[in-house]
């Protein structure tokens, strides 16, 4: 069967010409062939990463400025760059969207979330911070960034995918330093395997 392809694809990312429907026969929904260079150009779900900062036991969390879920409580986080590793996306985001700076050996992984209704698949690294350091929110993609304890998290105004997240166990990951690895797809949340960060 012919897969249609993505219609936001429209130019090679090898060498720039128009590009034509996959008519390689190999199936890929929504890749398109070039037939000038004769590659395959992918349409794969875009890759894009997630910072739960804590310090002092608490979370630092940004309010979206930009859709989806506009207004709504969310992690910093945001597109993986061509040529970036996973953990230099995380220190560039967190940076830009709340004024934070991070470093690498403060990733902790914790959870793989494939969201294919949005064609993304995150990273979330926990970040344990020395202390709490006074965010600096950068409109339009962050109106407000703060610091909540657990009993002062927003459930209610919370990032969609985030939603259904066990909020108090993240919390004592970050605190104990015993750290969970989740596997997330749609509302299938398990948990794989763990490891523990010396304090």
């Amino acid at each position: 069967m012919q897969m249609k392809r993505d219609a936001n694809i429209r130019y090679c990312t090898y060498c720039a010409n128009p590009l034509t429907e996959d008519r390689s026969g190999t199936g890929h929904f929504g890749s398109t062939y070039c037939t000038a260079c004769k590659k395959m150009v992918y349409a794969g779900p875009q890759v894009l990463v997630l910072v739960a900062p804590f310090a002092e036991d608490k979370i630092l969390l940004m309010k979206r400025g930009l859709p989806p879920y506009a207004g709504t409580w969310a992690p910093p986080g945001g597109y993986v760059e061509a040529g970036e590793s996973l953990e230099a996306a995380a220190i560039r985001e967190t940076a830009e969207e709340v004024g934070i700076e991070i470093q690498s050996e403060q990733l902790l992984p914790n959870a793989f979330v494939s969201l294919p209704e949005l064609n993304q698949v995150y990273l979330c690294f926990i970040a344990v911070l020395n202390r709490m350091v006074i965010p600096t929110p950068a409109p339009p993609e962050s109106l407000d960034a703060r610091w909540f304890a657990l009993e002062e998290f927003p459930h209610s105004s919370m990032w969609g995918p985030a939603a259904k997240i066990d909020v108090a166990s993240v919390f004592e990951q970050a605190k104990t330093g015993r750290i969970e690895l989740h596997q997330r797809t749609g509302d299938v949340i398990r948990v794989f395997g763990s490891y523990h960060v010396r304090k």
